[in-house]
């Protein structure tokens, strides 16, 4: 356990978020009711987790530009507009801007979302136990977790505004399933499916939230795949009127942006306020009959700052396996391939902002250079890009 904890640590950067996460997977894995995949570790769990959250990245129409930043990055400053690119080296600061926006718009929230639905799992465990307690579900409920929960697209005729069903992409959060009076069921011998689960990232509206919920429910007629097994509409029994509607949601305090000056080898290092714990436990509200809201213990904050951490983890991955077996730059000789993967990550976000892209990408760019520089509660506000003179007495390094 101890050394999964670790392996997180270094991947999000925030030990007490880690062992957070460690204890929620467990509580999964202990329940009996729980289905998450064929898992039988928290590290099995946590990678599964990483490396959906990795092929969604690599297999996005924008990935391939993500591993061309890295490995070449855009034109120099000085050289005039670049309007075209040969689609292999070089980004032309068209697609400069397109990668900056697809790294906060899609590699950012989709590692803050795997983040809040392992966490989401010990509470939705808590309250499931509360309801049977309180017979308002029966003791033969199962829940399935996860990306083994697969629905049906919805797709638009060519020719006719009728809707009609492609294949299976990512379904639910979670699924309850429990015994219930129609045999035709081939889940389990007669189970209905009794509640849906949908976890956010950041805060939105129980309204919106429920929209949601809605669609799966009307995208689950269309039938549903649980890891290997598919069912068809007929084998899906839909209990609306005993259904719980459960939203997950994170909690709203921040992160200290306090920070001081300690000495180190290198010199004198920027150190972070970081939170020994959470300042609260998960709150549980039932906002109308069978419709709950769980607000988790941990905040959008600490979600986003761990998402940024696991993205520039995966860019030093990349990184390294650039530069494994190949000369490093002139200077870089003694790094190793991941230092310099680090390394060359820095270079190109300190020169996104100096080409030619949009006021928006700009400020994105400036926003991820600055997270990256010098941490997120110091880099997430600053709208100016900010310098090692900012922090006087430092040496820029930052301790996590």
């Amino acid at each position: 356990m101890g050394k999964a904890v670790d392996i997180i640590t270094s991947i999000i950067g925030n030990r007490p978020l880690a062992t957070a996460i460690r204890t929620s997977i467990s509580s999964g894995l202990k329940t009996s009711f729980f289905n998450s995949g064929p898992h039988k570790t928290v590290w099995d769990v946590f990678e599964s987790s990483l490396n959906a959250a990795i092929r969604n990245i690599e297999h996005h129409p924008k990935g391939c530009l993500f591993r061309r930043l890295i490995e070449y990055g855009p034109h120099d400053p000085d050289e005039p507009i670049a309007l075209e690119s040969d689609g292999k080296t070089l980004l032309s600061d068209r697609e400069c801007g397109e990668c900056v926006e697809f790294i906060f718009s899609h590699m950012v929230n989709r590692f803050k979302g795997e983040l809040a639905e392992l966490l989401a799992v010990a509470p939705c465990i808590t309250l499931l136990r509360r309801l049977q307690e309180e017979g308002r579900l029966h003791t033969s409920l199962k829940l399935y977790w996860g990306e083994i929960i697969k629905e049906r697209r919805r797709i638009l005729g060519p020719h006719t505004s009728k809707i009609g069903w492609g294949g299976f992409a990512k379904g639910a959060d979670g699924l309850l399933f429990q015994k219930g009076g129609r045999e035709r069921s081939h889940i389990g011998s007669g189970h209905d499916v009794v509640g849906i689960v949908e976890v956010k990232s950041m805060k939105q509206s129980p309204k919106k939230i429920l929209g949601q919920i809605e669609r799966h429910i009307g995208r689950l007629a269309a039938g549903v795949r649980l890891g290997d097994k598919e069912y068809s509409p007929n084998e899906i029994i839909l209990n609306l009127t005993g259904l719980f509607r459960i939203m997950v949601v994170p909690a709203t305090w921040k992160l200290s942006r306090e920070w001081h000056a300690e000495k180190t080898e290198r010199g004198h290092a920027i150190v972070l306020a970081n939170p020994e714990g959470t300042p609260a436990e998960p709150k549980y509200e039932e906002l109308a009959p069978r419709r709950w809201k769980i607000t988790l213990a941990w905040s959008q904050d600490v979600l986003e700052q761990a998402a940024y951490e696991m993205t520039f983890w995966y860019m030093s991955q990349v990184g390294k396996s650039i530069y494994t077996g190949k000369t490093l730059p002139k200077g870089w000789e003694y790094m190793t391939p991941e230092d310099a993967g680090y390394n060359a990550i820095k270079e190109k976000l300190y020169y996104i902002p100096l080409r030619y892209i949009s006021l928006r990408q700009e400020r994105l760019a400036t926003k991820l250079y600055n997270v990256y520089s010098f941490g997120y509660p110091l880099g997430v506000d600053s709208k100016e890009m900010l310098w090692p003179q900012d922090f006087p007495h430092t040496n820029q390094l930052r301790l996590i």
